[in-house]
């Protein structure tokens, strides 16, 4: 998000894994696409939209996607049991104080956000609604085939 930036530091700057290990932020700055995904473990639509992007990440990221879930959990145990339970393949992370969500300012879950090679906001969808993961998915077509030139 452009206020992230011009904050200055990594958007994603103070996620941890579920055990409370700094975490190192992907990229994002000459990637094709990012997708940063806003979830807990109690929210029914996320359970949903975790299959969506599992089988978009497995189509696209060797092309260039990279995909982040970050949990909003205040509880790990719980985010950690849910995250083995639906066997994703992309990466998750913990916002433990809420400082990324807040930085995206994330309200509802999930919030599903998409940046392009600068950074820059493409997409950024609420709640889990196939139509908009197909113009999600469509999206990260286009950034990946325009970075492949």
């Amino acid at each position: 998000s452009r206020d992230a930036q011009a904050m200055g530091g990594h958007p994603l700057d103070g996620l941890t894994d579920f055990e409370g290990h700094k975490v190192t932020p992907l990229p994002i700055l000459g990637r094709p696409a990012t997708v940063i995904d806003f979830w807990a473990s109690w929210c029914v639509p996320c359970r949903q939209g975790f299959r969506y992007l599992d089988q978009m990440y497995r189509t696209w990221s060797g092309r260039g996607l990279d995909v982040i879930a970050i949990s909003v959990d205040d509880d790990p145990n719980a985010a950690r049991r849910f995250w083995a339970s639906m066997r994703a393949k992309f990466p998750v992370a913990w916002d433990v104080g809420g400082e990324v969500r807040e930085r995206f300012g994330v309200s509802q879950l999930p919030t599903t956000v998409l940046l392009d090679g600068q950074g820059l906001l493409v997409q950024r969808t609420t709640g889990f609604d196939v139509a908009d993961h197909r113009y999600l998915e469509e999206q990260v077509r286009r950034l990946v085939e325009q970075a492949a030139g």
